[in-house]
């Protein structure tokens, strides 16, 4: 297949959580696919497993699922499983706007009270990001599913500084 010219391929794994588009990434047998998996299983959809296809169109990236792979998913541990047949139409969907992405990696995180967000750079368009070790003792799941909600409030770590300043001043 011969990618579109406005078409970027991804090596990862890219799932929909609430409407919003999450792209995977990480090393090799990390637990990309793993994470699918287990968020699937929870009620949310898989947009493709190990290629997927960004493209960008009015400022907004979107992620597909090449035909060849629609629907699969390859676990090292199960093999290639059909989340179709295996979870129902509903547990996949062929595209999503691409939101955000979560890298995979081990290496030791430093402490922060801000956290890992960053800004990734994907098709000339800053998508918010975070790394998350996937040998913490919280799941990877939980994790990711929390950074997605505090996505959408308040900063916490502002509330921190306030508090810190309001108590110094006493």
């Amino acid at each position: 297949m011969i990618p579109h010219p406005d078409t970027q391929s991804c090596h990862g794994v890219m799932v929909c959580i609430h409407g919003q588009g999450v792209l995977i990434t990480g090393e090799a047998g990390i637990g990309k696919s793993s994470l699918a998996l287990e968020l699937v299983a929870e009620g949310h959809q898989l947009v493709a497993d190990d290629v997927i296809e960004v493209s960008c169109s009015d400022n907004q990236l979107f992620g597909h699922c090449p035909n060849m792979l629609k629907g699969l998913l390859n676990s090292r541990e199960l093999g290639t499983i059909d989340i179709e047949k295996l979870f129902g139409i509903s547990a996949t969907v062929e595209s999503a706007p691409l939101q955000y992405i979560v890298e995979l990696n081990e290496s030791p995180l430093p402490t922060q009270l801000e956290g890992q967000q960053q800004t990734t750079r994907l098709m000339q368009q800053n998508v918010t990001s975070i790394r998350l070790n996937p040998r913490s003792a919280a799941s990877v799941a939980s994790r990711l599913l929390t950074w997605l909600k505090l996505q959408h409030q308040a900063d916490a770590n502002e509330e921190l500084r306030r508090r810190q300043a309001a108590r110094m001043q006493s």
